[in-house]
C-alpha cells in the first residue's frame, strides 16, 4: 500500500469513528432533569439546624451551621423536619436573644413531627441582584469552568464551556456560556463531555 493511500485509509477509518460515536450520542429524556437559566435576583442561602420548638403556631429554632449567617426577619427558609426528605418552606419570624433564627414552617408538618424534633435547612440570608443563574448540576463548583449540554431544539443538545461564579445552595452563578431562557440538561452528561452534540429520544 503506497504513502497517499494509507493516509486516505487512515483518514476514512477516523472520520467513520466520529460518524459512530455521534450516531451513539444518544441520550434518553426520561432519564435527564432539564433546568432553565434566569437572570434576576439570586438569593444567598446559608445552611443551619436546630430544633422545632412548637406545633401550634409550627415553629423552629436553628442556628447558622457556620455561625456567620445573617438573621432578618421576613426572609425565606427550606426546612427539613425529622427524616423526612422533603423540604418545607417557612419565613423567619424572629431572633432570639442568642442570636439564632425563629422560623415559621408554611407547610403542614410531616407525620410524627414532634416538639424538640431534629430540623435542617437552608435560609436566605442576602441576595445577588441582576445575576444569571440556575439550578446547578450537582457537581458544579464555584468560581470554576465546565462542560455542560444546553438544548437546540426538542431532540438536541449542544456542549458548551461555562464560566461559573457565586454559588448558594441549590443555585450557581453564570458568568460566561449561558444565556436566560437556556434549558439546561443538569444530569450527569460527563461520558459525552467528548462530543459536541448529542440526540435526545
Amino acid at each position: 500500500m503506497n504513502k497517499n493511500l494509507l493516509i486516505f485509509a487512515c483518514t476514512l477509518l477516523s472520520v467513520t469513528d466520529l460518524r459512530a460515536q455521534t450516531r451513539d450520542a444518544v441520550v434518553k429524556m426520561d432519564e435527564v432533569s432539564i433546568h432553565t437559566v434566569q437572570r434576576g435576583s439570586m438569593p444567598i442561602l446559608a445552611s443551619a439546624s436546630g430544633t422545632l420548638t412548637s406545633l401550634q403556631p409550627q415553629r423552629a429554632v436553628l442556628t447558622f451551621d457556620n455561625g456567620q449567617g445573617k438573621c432578618e426577619v421576613g426572609r425565606g427558609a427550606r426546612l427539613v423536619i425529622g427524616e423526612n426528605p422533603r423540604p418545607l418552606t417557612g419565613k423567619v419570624v424572629g431572633r432570639t436573644d442568642a442570636g439564632n433564627c425563629e422560623v415559621e414552617v408554611a407547610e403542614a408538618l410531616p407525620q410524627g413531627a414532634v416538639t424538640g424534633g431534629k430540623v435542617g435547612g437552608l435560609i436566605v440570608t442576602d441576595e445577588m441582584k441582576d445575576v444569571v443563574f440556575f439550578g446547578r448540576p450537582a457537581d458544579s463548583r464555584p468560581n470554576s469552568t465546565a462542560i455542560i449540554f444546553v438544548l437546540e431544539d426538542t431532540s438536541h443538545a449542544r456542549r458548551v464551556t461555562v464560566r461559573y461564579g457565586a454559588m448558594s445552595g441549590p443555585l450557581i452563578q453564570v458568568l460566561h456560556g449561558l444565556a436566560p431562557g437556556d434549558k439546561v440538561i443538569v444530569t450527569d452528561m460527563s461520558k459525552w463531555a467528548d462530543i459536541p452534540r448529542v440526540q435526545l429520544q
